[in-house]
């Protein structure tokens, strides 16, 4: 938790601090991928079951973990889909010994056999990619033949009634302009069971699709979600983070706030849509090195136009959308790879608390007169 106030408390003093002081570390773990999702694509426009790249096993995964934890407090876990990875099962017994505050899977859900009772002593967070609730609409967007969709729900459901569960389950879903009529009924599903509901519009590269902007079912659709959010239910992100959204409006996003990594261990600098690497994070285990290195190779932060419009950028912009009333307990997010990694990089941790919550819970005294300062802005 200290790690993540002291860097809330960078980040809110200055819009680059030096070094790099990440509020969330994003593994993904391959990209390997067997569905076939319309809207998977990395920040050039790529499906991610596309990219090509060595893979971390045994003790070099359990040092990379542990170089990640140094970092920060919170870890997605992420792919591609993740629990392709061959050892995947040996990571669930690794990542509690790290003692994460938080760690998230984002998954597809279909390849869940046996897992579950290790994702339960492991994950915090279980996120599941769901667009529609039409079996057969689902198959075909899921390109793996009939039944596909309906072995997920039924993995939701497994995992609902998992015994002793202790983790939250979050529905996970991109609009599109051809599943904005099917987005009411996911949600009415997440509702009836319990689940946090995340939604983030589908990016083309690294811009939302044009025809979202004049249809005005995509307004609908967060309308619904923002009377939702206000009611107490469990919608993902802040009211005004849902705003940003509905609205596809500008904004200037802050990527030394979370970090990226790739499945062979690289850290993605500035950001991950753009694609290019400072360093290996097993050969230069120190952060704020590989954020030098990465401004030497590729100059500093962008300022790019309006784009990104995903959870983990938007999330992270704004110091109103860190505070808003309305805002989840935390603003740290569930990045998922591909298609979850756009949708849903705002599922909530434990660390970083609202402005608030700060106060409340740590004495100003104990924050000195930068802490105090960087409170009220």
């Amino acid at each position: 938790m200290w790690k993540s106030l002291t860097n809330y408390v960078r980040h809110a003093v200055s819009r680059q601090p030096r070094g790099w002081h990440p509020m969330l570390a994003v593994y993904y773990l391959t990209y390997a991928c067997e569905f076939r999702c319309p809207y998977c694509c990395d920040g050039s426009g790529k499906p991610y079951h596309e990219l090509r790249s060595k893979i971390l096993r045994g003790s070099e995964l359990d040092q990379l973990l542990s170089r990640l934890r140094r970092a920060c407090d919170h870890l997605v876990i992420t792919g591609g889909e993740p629990t392709l990875h061959p050892d995947f099962g040996e990571l669930l017994h690794m990542v509690p010994r790290h003692r994460f505050d938080s760690v998230v899977l984002t998954t597809i859900g279909h390849e869940l056999h046996g897992q579950l009772p290790a994702i339960a002593a492991a994950v915090r967070y279980l996120v599941f990619s769901l667009d529609t609730m039409d079996e057969a609409k689902g198959d075909v967007w899921l390109g793996r033949g009939p039944g596909c969709h309906r072995a997920i729900v039924a993995n939701i459901e497994a995992a609902r009634r998992t015994p002793r569960r202790r983790f939250e389950i979050i529905i996970s879903s991109v609009a599109t302009p051809d599943n904005l009529d099917d987005l009411p009924v996911v949600n009415a599903f997440a509702r009836e069971y319990g689940f946090r509901h995340a939604v983030c519009p589908v990016l083309r590269g690294v811009v939302p699709d044009p025809k979202l902007v004049t249809d005005p079912r995509y307004r609908a659709v967060f309308d619904h979600l923002i009377a939702q959010k206000r009611r107490g239910f469990a919608v993902n992100g802040s009211v005004k983070y849902l705003e940003y959204m509905r609205d596809l409006r500008p904004f200037r996003c802050r990527p030394s706030t979370l970090v990226a990594v790739s499945p062979a261990g690289e850290v993605f600098y500035p950001c991950l849509e753009k694609g290019t690497i400072a360093g290996s994070l097993l050969e230069a285990p120190d952060l704020h090195a590989l954020r030098a290195e990465g401004r030497r190779r590729h100059g500093p932060d962008p300022v790019c136009p309006n784009q990104c419009q995903s959870a983990c950028a938007l999330g992270f912009s704004r110091r109103s959308l860190l505070s808003d009333q309305h805002a989840d307990r935390t603003v740290l997010g569930v990045v998922g790879g591909n298609e979850q990694c756009r949708d849903l990089c705002a599922a909530p941790g434990r660390g970083i608390q609202s402005r608030r919550r700060v106060q409340h819970h740590v004495p100003k005294n104990h924050l000195g007169r930068l802490g105090r300062s960087a409170l009220r802005l």
